[in-house]
């Protein structure tokens, strides 16, 4: 695993919109040009390692696709830093349209669950480093259940069997993004790494809850986390992710850009 750590910052998109998360619950923000305007892209963008945007769509169509690569266009003609995008990726000619679209890397959900044969096959054509395996999960009473589909499907198979299956195909990195933390800025669930085995060699990214600095600095000096994701579009308005990125090298977080 990389010594190096990460800030990332995640976006949410659907039918021609950006949106922010609460619970897996959307709330409209603005359109492409309303973010570069009001977000500040790319200066904002200097602040953080890597940018996912996520078509959060339950099943998109080939418009939908169009779309959201037509905006992805406009985004990043002023961000210089690796991109992860994903959403609705079932099969190969999508992710080639995904690559093909400035993707640096592709993030996936529900293949991992029903398809990995085809995890496999993407790894075979853009290497395993190429592909995010984003874990969707809740908690409840005294178990977490994993969730599929834009949070909309409750999988059958428990967490810790899960991440070991993952830690067994072609992925170069895994998220755990808890569904209760969703956007509520209280702070991330740092508890959810005891789940996780010492065995596990694949670089794990944790998201849900970073609402200021000292939650994002708490995730990064943790030895099993490699990156920490916030989607809290307002809490990092302004100058939010520029203090995040100060504050965790002051405190000797050896962060990938310096």
């Amino acid at each position: 695993m990389s010594l190096l750590k990460r800030i990332i910052f995640c976006l949410y998109y659907k039918d021609g919109f950006f949106y922010i998360s609460r619970n897996f619950r959307l709330q409209k923000v603005g359109n492409v040009e309303w973010l570069i305007k009001n977000f500040g892209f790319g200066q904002t963008s200097n602040y953080v390692d890597e940018i996912i945007i996520i078509l959060v769509k339950k099943k998109p169509n080939s418009y939908d696709f169009e779309d959201f690569f037509k905006n992805i266009f406009k985004l990043r003609k002023n961000i210089f830093i690796p991109i992860t995008l994903g959403g609705g990726i079932r099969d190969l000619k999508t992710t080639k349209q995904f690559f093909d679209n400035g993707a640096d890397k592709i993030l996936v959900n529900t293949l991992t669950y029903k398809k990995k044969e085809i995890v496999e096959e993407i790894a075979s054509l853009y290497g395993a480093q190429a592909i995010c395996v984003m874990v969707d999960y809740k908690k409840e009473v005294e178990q977490y259940e994993l969730y599929s589909n834009c949070g909309t499907y409750l999988e059958s198979i428990g967490f810790k069997e899960h991440i070991v299956s993952l830690n067994n195909i072609s992925c170069g990195e895994i998220i755990l993004n808890s569904i209760d933390n969703d956007g509520n800025a209280e702070g991330i669930n740092m508890k959810i790494l005891n789940q996780i085995s010492n065995k596990i060699n694949k670089p794990i990214l944790i998201m849900g809850g970073a609402g200021k600095p000292e939650h994002l600095f708490q995730a990064l000096e943790s030895k099993k986390v490699s990156g920490v994701i916030t989607a809290n579009l307002f809490n990092f308005l302004g100058d939010g992710l520029k203090f995040a990125r100060v504050y965790a090298l002051k405190n000797n977080i050896p962060l990938a850009r310096f």
